[in-house]
Formats: structure tokens, sequence, C-alpha cells
């Protein structure tokens, strides 16, 4: 009997000194995981190249906020990324590290601040030890963009790879940056969201006045005289007022996404100018940029890459939404019409697409009087527009 407790008790002795020395194998790789992150590699210089890239991008884009070209410039004064804090993450392999951007973490053990080029040495940048709570919780976190608590505030997260890192434009870290955090500080916390909830009714009719618009919105683009805009607005509200008359559902959702998402690409095609990344429509650099009408060709002959349910759906409302927005910048249509754009409710809507609409009714009655659809219609040879909806219609059908 004593024998048998004797072996007991060795062996709890056993599992209790292998309990203890993997707990001091934990303990002392805790702590050299927190020295290793105090002591090595705390200068930009010394970060690898991912890791600067991805720091260098936030920077990049946070340096523009400042006293030369102001946040007037890329929004309103509600949009100062300088005010805004997140947290990166490399997801690129297991043991990629986690950086905190524009948030004070002294005195926070596990955080490490990264001593910055002179171009960026006003922007703080801690790195988070692999150890610490919120780096490995961001590890294990799945999605792309989250948030995490730091003093006591919402932060928020993204993780970047080596293809995110690298790119300028579409999937880019820049971008994802940039357009979140603009929703999460222009936008209502209650609004309405953008989800496409109606689906685009694919016929010819409603194909054509699309493209009709597409026509118009590129010479608004490139109006020359304030009387040639007025004009162009007057052919513009003409041609979504009959659309909205005839598919109501879908011209409410359109203007949603123009104001929730298309604002946001708007933003971002702003910073990118003024990053040099250049940037524009349909994820195109300005050197391959293509205009509205060449998309819709693209769309009915089958050229374009994506997918056109999407396109039609959402992607094109986003970018006509950006597109209103440039023409609301350009032509003085609206003071501060940054500010007086609202998804709040639905009582207060006012879209990019509602104030050109208030403007037309104000300036450009003569305008409207002197063309009615069919008019606008037979200008822009809209027997072409048609022809390329019915086969988009026929090549989808098929």
């Amino acid at each position: 009997m004593c024998t048998m407790w004797g072996y007991k008790m060795n062996g709890l002795k056993k599992f209790l000194n292998i309990v203890i020395i993997i707990l001091g194998i934990l303990f002392i790789g805790v702590c050299a995981d927190m020295v290793g992150n105090k002591t090595m590699n705390t200068s930009y210089e010394n970060l690898s190249e991912l890791d600067q890239n991805a720091v260098g991008d936030i920077c990049e884009v946070i340096s523009i906020f400042d006293s030369k070209k102001g946040n007037k410039e890329v929004w309103d004064i509600k949009y100062n990324l300088r005010d805004i804090g997140c947290v990166i993450t490399n997801d690129e392999d297991t043991f990629g590290r986690s950086y905190v951007v524009n948030v004070d973490m002294s005195g926070d053990i596990t955080a490490q601040k990264i001593e910055m080029p002179d171009n960026y040495s006003d922007i703080s940048v801690y790195r988070l030890a692999d150890v610490s709570p919120n780096a490995v919780s961001l590890k294990l976190y799945s999605k792309d963009k989250g948030y995490v608590t730091l003093k006591n505030k919402d932060i928020l997260t993204i993780k970047y790879t080596e293809n995110s890192a690298n790119l300028n434009g579409a999937g880019s870290l820049k971008e994802s940056y940039v357009k979140n955090t603009f929703s999460d500080t222009v936008a209502s916390p209650d609004s309405p969201t953008a989800d496409v909830t109606v689906g685009f009714d694919m016929n010819e009719d409603n194909i054509a006045l699309l493209g009709l618009q597409y026509r118009i919105i590129d010479d608004m683009r490139t109006a020359k005289t304030k009387n040639d805009i007025k004009q162009l607005i007057a052919e513009y509200v003409t041609v979504r007022d009959e659309q909205e008359k005839k598919y109501p559902e879908f011209a409410e959702q359109q203007q949603r996404i123009e104001l929730v998402d298309g604002r946001t690409q708007y933003v971002f095609y702003r910073i990118s100018d003024l990053t040099g990344d250049d940037m524009t429509y349909f994820n195109k650099e300005k050197s391959e940029a293509i205009n509205f009408y060449s998309a819709y060709h693209y769309l009915c002959t089958g050229k374009y890459n994506d997918d056109v349910s999407d396109f039609l759906n959402y992607k094109g409302n986003v970018y006509s939404g950006a597109v209103l927005c440039e023409i609301l910048d350009n032509n003085k249509i609206a003071t501060d019409w940054e500010i007086k754009l609202d998804n709040s409710s639905n009582e207060n809507f006012r879209s990019q697409y509602t104030l050109i609409k208030d403007y037309c009714k104000k300036n450009c009655g003569e305008y409207t009087k002197e063309k009615t659809l069919d008019d606008i219609k037979r200008e822009y040879n809209y027997e072409e527009i048609t022809e390329m909806a019915r086969a988009l219609v026929k090549g989808n059908a098929e």
C-alpha cells in the first residue's frame, strides 16, 4: 500500500516538475520576446522590407495632413488622419509584427517606440511584442479589418501582406486604411449602409439609360465654361429622373452607394493625388485611364474583366459617386458641399446627386426647358448606346 502511494507521489512530482519546466520555458520565452522587442531593430531602417513598406505607406498618407496642404484639400475638418490611430499587423507569416500608429503607448512594457526618419519623425509608431495580449489577439483574428481597445479607445486594425503593402491602388494597404478611417470618422455610426439590396434590372432600357448617364458624365468632367456645365447638369438630371421614374428602387440604392462608398472612393483618389500614386477611376493609373463611356463599352462588349452584375449593382455606382464629388468640387456647385452630404437618416438624406439636382432647380431652368429627353437621346446617339445594351443583355442570357 505504501509502495503504491509512493509511486503515485513520484508520478505527481514528475508531472509537477514537467509543468514547472514548461512554465519556466514559457516565462523565459516571454521575457526574451519582450526584451528583444525593446532592444532589437528599434529604428525604421532596421525593420524588415515588408514592415518598412507597410509602416511607410501609413505614415506617407498621414503626413499629407500638415500645415501646407491641410485637411480641407482632402475633405473637411472632421477627417484628419493626424488625430486617428490604427494598428497594422503583418499577416505574411506566423510571427509577423503589429505596429501601433498615432496612439501614445509610452509606459506600456509590451510596446517599443520605433525611431522614424526625419520626414515622419512627428508620427508615433510603436511595435508590439509578440506575446502581448493585443498582438496575440490580432494574429488570431481571422478578418482583414477589425478593432482593438487601446488606451480606452476602439482602434482600427488592418492586416497587410506582401501584395497589399506593395500596391498603390485597389487592394492596397493605403486604400484599406484611407477608406476605413474615412468611413469611421465621417459616417454616422447609425447611418444606413450601402448594401446591395435591389438587383439591377437587366433590360436594355435600364442599361442604356445608365450608358447615357456615363456619356454626359464624361462631358461634365471636361466642360470648359459655366454655361456648359449648367447645360450638362440639366441633361444629366433629365436622364436620371427618367431612370428614377422607371426603376425607383434601384435609383434609391444607386444614390445610397454613391453617397456612402462613392465619397470614400473620392477621398482615396484625392489622397492618391497628394501622395503621387496617381490612381483614378476604374482602379487605373492615370496613364492608363479610361473614361466612363469606354467602361460602358467594355462592359457591353465583354471586355470588362470583372463581374458584370457586380459592376451594375455596386462598383459602377461607387465610381459615379466619386466622379459626382469631383464635379461638385471643380465647379463650385455647392459651398461646403462635403458637410452638406448626409446619410444619417432617410429623412435628412442628401447625396451628391441631391445637391446637383438642387443646383439644377435653382440655376439651370432655361437649359432644362431647352432640351427634352428625346433631344438628349438624339444628341448622344442613343441608338448606339441601346445597341450595346442589347448586346450585353443577350450575352448575359447566354
